[in-house]
């Protein structure tokens, strides 16, 4: 007779699950901040979604196959082929980045808009261009859903995936139209998407320190909300294959200390 409580019981053990099997990382920053780079750090082969239109900046990175300016239906795409891939027993990408989510939105907008125009609304800006823009909060919820399909997308699929966003001041809920409140921290950029961080098990912030150096904040502070599931400090040098090194060395280390 089996004397586990678990028996005939779908799951796994805890401590069969590694932090870096399959990561789900945020990382945020302001312009100009080494957030491409460091997100072009994880393991390879990389899918990267360009959406700011600076695959220069990418110069020198190796195992990247870019796609700049995507349409939403152009990831749609590839992530059918991915599935149809996994089923047959292809190779996937290891890592999928999305840089950045701050001008993804656009894109989000643009699909949504070709499903729903209604409820959109266009603005004329010059003599002929219109810039179309949500009516009301259904078009916000519309891009948070996005998001969390595109996650649920991945996380079957199995790969690690990364999405990069630009940062800004947090506002306070109490804020108005007349009174702009802050928190004192930073957030992602679009605000409204702050609350699907918690789709992510990594929430990074890369900036440059008082000696000109990159620095990933890794665990929460004073001014930013990150997180980490691995076994890391709460400033680390922005290279992800570095970070995974370090936390698989001091699990075994944890690990072969307490036989």
């Amino acid at each position: 007779m089996s004397t586990s409580p678990f028996t005939n019981m779908l799951g796994v053990r805890s401590e069969d699950v590694h932090a870096t099997e399959r990561l789900k990382i945020a990382i945020m920053g302001k312009p100009k901040s080494g957030k491409s780079w460091f997100a072009a750090t994880a393991p390879g082969p990389i899918r990267y979604y360009d959406f700011d239109d600076r695959a220069e900046s990418l110069e020198g990175k190796p195992n990247l196959f870019i796609l700049s300016r995507p349409t939403m239906l152009q990831i749609e795409t590839d992530l059918a082929v991915m599935k149809a891939n996994k089923t047959k027993g292809l190779a996937l990408p290891t890592t999928i980045v999305f840089d950045s989510v701050t001008f993804m939105v656009d894109a989000m907008d643009a699909e949504i808009r070709r499903q729903q125009p209604g409820l959109y609304k266009g603005i004329k800006v010059g003599n002929s261009t219109l810039v179309y823009k949500g009516k009301d909060w259904d078009a916000v919820v519309g891009k948070q859903n996005y998001m969390r399909y595109l996650v649920g997308e991945l996380t079957y699929l199995g790969v690690n995936f990364i999405f990069v966003f630009h940062e800004k001041d947090e506002k306070e809920g109490t804020s108005t139209p007349d009174e702009t409140k802050y928190t004192g921290l930073q957030t992602v950029n679009p605000q409204y998407l702050a609350e699907c961080m918690s789709l992510f098990n990594e929430v990074y912030r890369i900036q440059v320190n008082g000696k000109q150096q990159y620095e990933v904040t890794c665990k929460p502070t004073y001014n930013v909300r990150a997180s980490t599931t691995m076994l890391l400090d709460v400033l680390e040098p922005p290279n992800i294959m570095d970070m995974i090194a370090k936390h698989k060395k001091k699990r075994e280390e944890l690990t072969n200390g307490k036989r």
